[in-house]
């Protein structure tokens, strides 16, 4: 029977989507304090490059006890570290010392205190591993490096039809940490791609641990270029996730995120990805109050990243960037429209 994770992985890429500003805009978006458990931000992409795996039987799956009544994670037999995700409904252990060969990470879904074995990997601790199967319908499960502290999904393009839930969970003792993504729809998890991840030294990596060029921007927020995922992105600097925009065909990429609290105005911030040697770079605004742009270099390829923020009254649409400007190396000016 043909695997579904595995023929995604195999498939070609599929053309890249727009992302709609306005519809952020109007949807608003609002900061909230960090959770463990929370709503995560979705890409767009067409190249796979994550460690997803399809479950695969283990033993005869009988039930087995779940462990000691108390806070997750928790420490059973064996020295073998657990931790359950998605408000319980899920658990994942870590075997540590497993022989090779062997897996070294066993996921159970749990009902009624007792856990039902799934499915068995063996995972390294520099990546980023998630797998789905039965038993497991619209949810993937996996392991983190235990230093990773946010994440960010990427998916197919146009494939996902409702929002991600992700929670990831500490597994004390070991290099790891619990993983769990739970998808509105079903079916949306056959076109899950990739996930960006960062650690607390504030590095970005992609699933398989590659290192993405970042570069951090005001407030302390991060922004990453991930060539092989087709996209680019912010990791927010309060934990609370971050944002994605798939890299668009032309010679510019642009993207906004912002909030507008409870009672107050749109503040906003807009970001350029631009060719090697842009300079002289101006945004059009449609906004009513807009602050100093900013550009830096963007490690060893030398693309440059410029953004500024801007602020409009609530009761409007919210601040956008209408077109930007730069001149290349050879002394040309461009102008790209932002749609």
């Amino acid at each position: 029977m043909s695997d579904p994770i595995l023929e995604l992985l195999a498939a070609p890429p599929n053309p890249s989507m727009s992302v709609d500003e306005e519809a952020v805009h109007a949807g608003g978006r609002r900061r909230v304090r960090r959770r463990a458990l929370r709503r995560t931000a979705v890409g767009v992409a067409g190249v796979a490059g994550a460690a997803a795996f399809a479950f695969a039987a283990l033993g005869t799956g009988a039930d087995r006890d779940a462990l000691p009544a108390g806070p997750s994670p928790s420490i059973g037999a064996a020295g073998r570290v657990s931790a359950e995700v998605l408000d319980g409904r899920y658990a994942v252990e870590v075997v540590p010392g497993a022989p090779s060969g062997q897996p070294n990470v066993v996921f159970y879904a749990v009902e009624g205190g007792r856990r039902q074995q799934l499915a068995g990997s063996d995972a390294s601790p520099d990546v980023v591993s998630m797998g789905t199967g039965s038993g497991a319908e619209g949810v993937m499960l996996g392991t983190a490096p235990a230093d990773a502290t946010a994440f960010l999904t990427v998916t197919r393009d146009g494939s996902s039809r409702g929002g991600i839930t992700t929670d990831h969970q500490p597994l004390p003792g070991t290099r790891y940490q619990a993983v769990a993504l739970d998808f509105d729809v079903a079916t949306d998890v056959d076109g899950y791609v990739n996930t960006i991840w960062i650690d607390d030294a504030g590095e970005v990596r992609s699933a398989n641990g590659s290192l993405l060029p970042s570069v951090p921007i005001a407030g302390g927020d991060r922004f990453f270029v991930a060539r092989d995922a087709e996209v680019m992105g912010v990791f927010m600097a309060d934990g609370s996730g971050g944002s994605t925009r798939p890299l668009s065909s032309g010679e510019s990429t642009t993207m906004g995120y912002g909030q507008k609290p409870d009672g107050g105005d749109w503040t906003w911030r807009s970001l350029s990805l631009l060719p090697a040697g842009a300079k002289d770079v101006a945004f059009e605004w449609d906004a009513q109050t807009v602050l100093g742009l900013t550009t830096v270099t963007l490690g060893p390829s030398g693309e440059v990243l410029a953004w500024a923020n801007a602020s409009s009254p609530a009761s409007g649409p919210g601040p956008r960037v209408t077109s930007v400007s730069w001149t290349d190396e050879g002394g040309t000016r461009h102008t790209d429209p932002v749609e």
